[in-house]
């Protein structure tokens, strides 16, 4: 509609993943070098990002540079059984399997057979699974079977994973430990920065033949704000601002039309940044205000008392849809402090030379896990208990890692474990268990220190980890179709935090009602409004009910 008015030839900001419009942004070059590696390694490559990245985009731009002689089964629909999975793998690699139900030993035997006779041709196989996080453990435990297919001096099939966060905890499991393994790569594609999304928007206004400068400054700083830096985002957004300005026959795209764009496609009114300006600065001037009031008065600091969170029973009465073999569900009692007594003073910053701390061969990631375990609650011996990740769903947690800023540390308000890097080949880890106003309490070793984010900036490049407690009877994420017991206890909580949204009884079914509570939930939360009930939104969810847990900021 407005391609003449700006004098484009066609959409520059179309979703559909076109590879000609493909920005690579430093991690989609990282995340190609790695998808790359899958074509020429034996083993699994797996490649994850929060949807929207831009990983299907960067997968069509890996299949144009696919070598003449490897042959590519693309698996677009993974929600399969294992007997369709097979069948699916020798329809896309031209391999006969006869007429009539077969066993999976005869799909697997077929494939072998193709898979030497390709070998000895000199040529090779690779098996590339979009949407991987849908795969069921049946499904992936037959592909880690899969790779056994080998010669004594070859693995005969290569395997890429691309998926949401999801897919990455799912492999953390117990049980799919042994394909975990077998993860040659993985890469983690992140969000693009601020600098990037204007890079990014002049690189598709370019390829649509239009004017690079066709946004203003101000409107790519509302763009990154809106959209966090997601291309998918980006896309719809930058599109409906173009609109806006076509229709009233503006020649450039300004911060305004991106803030009614954003209101249109995402459905909530953004206000510009100076009013967020103007009411900080109002909570500023009060604090200030108090401050002086105090001083002026001279009186001493009042005692607090602290009392200790209950466990919540709930909507549900949960034991009645535990499974006998379920977990036992960690202690998160909080020690009893219903004492009175003073205000708990500022943490005194330990003695500790982090550059130099990161020089020494120091193992610390046992004392990381073991503080960590320690503040829900439950004890952990790194040198007689499996791999912590292992470990955590023997008491009803879960590991996740994510790689972010402190900024989303902080919205989460978890204790989390940070993943250090000095001059050695191996990684430290640094356990941030409480937030003080701009220090943060930590352990690393056997210390327990008070850092500042700055201290850590030359150490720390996003990556961290954080234990959280999973719902009852917990399988994974959840969305609108789903029928498990714990749907129930969903629906029940979000009853609880937005009883306008009119859930009723909590059920087992995921309806489209508890769909669109859910998308309001997270878009209040600032997290992606996808309806998912994925392990960020059940941890803002948890932070929100104060259900009991360790905070940073309690």
């Amino acid at each position: 509609m407005y391609q003449n008015h700006f004098g484009l030839l066609q959409e520059p900001f179309s979703i559909a993943p076109d590879p000609a419009f493909l920005f690579m942004s430093d991690a989609h070059n990282e995340a190609l070098a790695h998808l790359m590696y899958g074509f020429s390694h034996g083993g699994f490559v797996m490649i994850t990002g929060e949807v929207g990245t831009g990983k299907t985009t960067l997968l069509r731009n890996l299949l144009d540079r696919t070598p003449p002689e490897l042959d590519v089964a693309f698996i677009l629909n993974p929600r399969l059984t294992v007997r369709e999975l097979l069948e699916t793998l020798c329809d896309d690699l031209g391999v006969t399997y006869g007429s009539g139900t077969q066993s999976v030993k005869h799909y697997i035997d077929v494939l072998n057979q193709h898979l030497l006779r390709t070998h000895q041709a000199g040529r090779s196989t690779v098996v590339i699974i979009d949407e991987a996080q849908n795969l069921s453990p049946a499904v992936l435990e037959q592909i880690r079977l899969l790779t056994n297919l080998e010669t004594n001096d070859k693995k005969l099939l290569r395997i890429i994973l691309l998926g949401q966060p999801e897919l990455a905890e799912m492999l953390a499991r117990t049980e799919l430990r042994q394909l975990a393994q077998r993860i040659t790569a993985r890469y983690h594609l992140t969000s693009l920065s601020k600098q990037e999304v204007a890079a990014y928007v002049s690189h598709r206004l370019v390829r649509a033949r239009g004017n690079p400068n066709l946004f203003t400054k101000g409107a790519i700083k509302t763009l990154y704000r809106l959209s966090k830096g997601t291309p998918r985002l980006i896309n719809v957004i930058a599109d409906r601002s173009m609109l806006g300005a076509y229709v009233e026959g503006k020649q450039q795209v300004t911060a305004s039309f991106v803030r009614k764009g954003a209101q249109e496609v995402l459905g909530k009114k953004h206000s510009p940044k100076w009013l967020y300006r103007s009411i900080a600065g109002a909570g500023v001037a009060a604090l200030l205000l108090s401050l002086f009031l105090w001083t002026y008065d001279r009186r001493p600091l009042e005692t607090v008392t602290a009392t200790a969170i209950a466990d919540d029973p709930g909507i549900i009465d949960e034991s009645a849809v535990q499974p006998a073999n379920t977990p036992p569900q960690p202690n998160l009692e909080i020690p009893d402090q219903t004492e009175t007594r003073p205000a708990a003073p500022k943490p005194t910053e330990a003695s500790l030379d982090l550059e130099e701390y990161l020089r020494q061969p120091v193992a610390t990631r046992g004392s990381a896990y073991e503080a960590m375990f320690n503040l829900w609650g439950t004890t952990y011996d790194s040198t007689t208990n499996p791999r912590a990740c292992d470990f955590a769903p023997q008491v009803g947690l879960q590991c996740l890692r994510q790689k972010g800023s402190w900024s989303e540390i902080n919205a989460l308000n978890t204790p989390v474990i940070l993943e250090l890097w000095g001059e050695g080949a191996s990684p430290y880890y640094m356990t941030i268990t409480q937030r003080d106003g701009t220090n943060y309490r930590a352990v690393i070793g056997n210390q327990t220190v008070t850092v500042k984010p700055k201290d850590l900036r030359n150490a720390w490049s996003g990556a961290y980890v954080l234990l959280w407690q999973t719902p009852p009877n917990y399988i994974g994420s959840l969305r609108a179709g789903d029928n498990h017991v714990s749907v129930r206890w969903l629906q029940a909580r979000l009853g609880e935090l937005i009883p306008e949204a009119g859930l009723g009884a909590p059920n087992t079914y995921f309806t489209d009602a508890l769909r669109d509570a859910l998308v309001t939930f997270q878009d209040q939360e600032g997290l992606l409004t996808d309806g998912i009930a994925g392990p960020l939104t059940l941890i803002h969810l948890s932070d929100r009910l104060d259900l009991p847990a360790p905070k940073l900021s309690p």
